[in-house]
């Protein structure tokens, strides 16, 4: 009913009101109220003053999603795609981050026409709470109860209502907004829970989750529907399940891991290999409809932040019911792939039933790889070097069709008991991580290409290709960094694969890479199979994670519509698609920005006991306002423009600052030498000030002495 009423509304040469649009369509008035309503939460419908309905374009105006930087500045980000413009605030209207909106363009900026629906309705805050006595009377002191956001981009004042008998002064509050901000007045709020002292670690880092959209407390009834489940496979569910409890399949994951969403296992056959890909059957438990479900749609994920999981299912079955845990039965979604030189030549897709016969750990088949001393039995031992020789051909025949490897390392933070990090570890991926990842991406690569060939309504995981003028900006950039690579406007994958390999060793091969993320388009999900470019693939897809990632847990359900023959019930599915697919999309970037903000504190807080310490590191970036250095630990600062010793231009073509009296010259991938001058570890921020090169300054300590 909305497309029919979208495409009325669009084809139509003026506004149309609802007593016409339910004319043409024959129906009431009553009819249409709930998906007028959606098209115009969604933006792809506007109303005029007069209640007349047309295409946001046919008005002159653009559906956006807003967001801030960090001085509070709002951008609106057209629905459409297109870069952000800054939004005038001209009005009585506030927009808050996330929220959908109509805006109105004013030549390179815009003005909001109306806020569609909101982006959130909570927020983490620091709580302030302080007595005032009126001036010049003797009057009891009124208590003022404010609250500052955690959220930069919330660049608004904020005053709490009601209950306030539990709400202690410098603490961090989960807020709930009673009433959003307009010209001159501020948000008011009240207190959903407190999170803990403002100067507490895990306090911070459950701001951070409740701020990205993931509530740290479930909702009651996912939680009463949890507490329904038993503490063991039913018999009941293994009635039509393929038995494959014979094979031996293991999980192998992090040392700290509790929810397991994959197992693999590996035999002969004929001349090639059976390779199984068993994924946890989230979707036997969590029905569509249900309040787990509709709880773990929110979310969209789980979230991973250093010393907090907050997991996207409940434990009950995130950690237990679902989770393949060793010696235990678990009912899984098999993929039996049959492989010959590289290449899947078949695959079954099947229910099943498994029991794990070993909780591995990365680190302990990295060691037995290396010869060193590992608690792992002899029959899994042979199975893990047959997996190695596997993995290798497949990694060695992605890579031949030109897949891009950017290597990243991700930082672990070893926190104390307070929760403060007291190390950071950046260890590269080891030959167990690859095995797992060659085996995920193959699974997911035939899952999405089975998808596709049986026209199945589905969502891809997609990459589309790089934008031409990106690319020519970063063939700029190389070529300041002295890398000649002739890209052109629509490269094969293969050529920015062999940047990379061409900047391994050098001392910028960071800041490249960082450059080469940039210039690619984001991945996201779609109810298209567009393909992925990074990797290379005509198909790809995400069906591997079900426990963490919702879109893995649709992809279960389509493909079992697939595998019942149930074509009716799988096109109605299919209906709803578009806009899972872009609602997960939506929540993995929340999760991300989650992420990297938690990480951004973990760094400030580690270097905030490094004041004064002396550090060599690389300039990742320039701007205006000065050079971001990254340090080999991966903590990243910035040195104030202000804090260098000539005036210096910032020349923006080029990405660098010049020094106007010394001709001095600053560009990513300059080796630097810094010193840690503050760290605010809130707004997970690092400042340096700017040293001599070491050569340099050991000279001038030889002259002095």
């Amino acid at each position: 009913m909305k497309e029919k009423l979208l495409d009325i509304i669009r084809n139509s040469n003026v506004p149309l009101s609802a007593p016409e649009l339910a004319k043409r369509l024959d129906l009431s008035i009553e009819a249409l109220t709930a998906p007028l309503d959606a098209l115009l939460a969604e933006g792809r419908v506007a109303a005029t003053r007069k209640g007349r309905y047309a295409t946001p374009e046919a008005l002159g105006l653009f559906a956006a999603r807003i967001g801030f930087q960090r001085n509070g500045t709002p951008l609106a980000y057209p629905l459409s795609g297109g870069e952000a413009r800054v939004v005038q605030l001209d009005g009585a209207l506030r927009p808050m981050p996330d929220d959908r909106v109509l805006a109105r363009p004013l030549g390179e900026r815009c003005a909001l026409n109306a806020i569609l629906s909101r982006g959130r309705t909570d927020f983490a805050a620091y709580v302030r709470m302080e007595k005032r006595a009126p001036k010049g009377r003797r009057a009891e002191a009124k208590l003022i109860a404010s609250a500052v956001p955690c959220d930069l981009r919330i660049p608004y004042d904020v005053v709490l209502t009601g209950d306030l008998s539990f709400v202690r002064n410098d603490q961090l509050a989960l807020l709930h907004i009673e009433r959003y901000p307009e010209q001159n007045r501020p948000i008011f709020a009240s207190v959903v829970r407190m999170l803990g002292p403002s100067g507490s670690m895990p306090a911070l880092m459950r701001a951070v989750a409740e701020d990205g959209g993931f509530a740290t407390e479930r909702a009651p009834e996912a939680e009463a529907e949890a507490l329904g489940f038993p503490d063991a496979v039913d018999p009941s569910g293994l009635r039509g399940r393929d038995d494959l409890r014979g094979l031996l399949a293991f999980t192998i994951d992090g040392a700290t891991a509790k929810d397991f969403d994959d197992a693999v296992s590996l035999r002969r056959v004929g001349s090639g290999w059976e390779l199984g890909v068993h994924i946890a059957d989230v979707s036997h438990y969590v029905r569509p409809g249900s309040a787990i479900d509709a709880d773990a749609q929110l979310r969209g994920s789980s979230l991973y932040l250093p010393g907090l999981t907050v997991p996207m299912l409940p434990e009950a079955l995130s950690n237990h019911l679902c989770s393949l845990m060793p010696n235990v039965d678990r009912l899984a979604l098999s993929l039996l792939m049959t492989i010959e030189d590289g290449r899947i030549v078949d695959h079954r897709l099947t229910r099943s039933v498994i029991h794990s016969r070993a909780r591995l750990t990365y680190a302990a088949v990295n060691r037995l790889f290396a010869g060193e001393d590992a608690d792992i039995e002899p029959e899994v031992r042979q199975t893990l070097w047959d997996m190695r020789a596997l993995s290798r051909t497949l990694r060695a025949k992605r890579q031949a069709g030109g897949a891009i490897d950017f290597e990243l390392d991700e930082p672990e933070f070893v926190l104390n008991a307070e929760g403060e990090p007291e190390e950071i570890l950046c260890e590269p991926r080891g030959e167990a991580e690859r095995i797992i990842e060659d085996f995920m991406l193959a699974a997911n690569e035939t899952v999405a290409a089975l998808a596709r060939s049986t026209e199945l309504p589905f969502i891809y995981r997609v990459h589309e290709a790089p934008d031409a003028d990106r690319l020519a900006s970063l063939e700029r950039f190389l070529g300041e960094l002295n890398l000649r690579a002739h890209i052109g406007p629509a490269p094969h994958p293969g050529v920015l694969q062999g940047i990379l390999e061409q900047a391994k060793e050098l001392p910028a091969r960071d800041v490249i890479r960082n450059a080469l993320l940039r210039a690619l388009k984001k991945a996201q999900y779609s109810e298209k199979p567009l393909g992925h470019y990074a990797l290379a693939m005509r198909d790809y897809c995400h069906f591997t994670s079900p426990i963490r990632r919702y879109p893995d847990l649709v992809v279960h359900r389509m493909l079992k519509l697939l595998m019942d023959g149930d074509a009716e019930r799988a096109q109605r599915a299919g209906k709803a698609m578009p806009a899972l697919a872009a609602g997960c999309t939506l929540r993995e970037a929340a999760a991300v920005r989650a992420e990297r903000q938690a990480d951004d504190i973990m760094f400030a807080a580690y270097m905030s006991h490094q004041i004064g310490r002396k550090f060599d590191g690389v300039v990742s970036s320039v701007t205006a306002w000065g050079l971001f250095v990254t340090l080999p630990n991966g903590a990243e600062g910035l040195v104030h423009v202000s804090q260098l010793d000539d005036y210096f231009t910032y020349d923006r073509e080029r990405g660098r600052l010049i020094g106007e009296a010394t001709g001095t010259v600053f560009k990513a991938g300059d080796a630097v030498r810094v010193q840690v001058d503050y760290a605010d570890v809130p707004l997970g921020e690092i400042r340096f000030n700017l040293l001599p090169p070491r050569a340099e300054a050991e000279e001038g300590v030889a002259r002095n002495a």
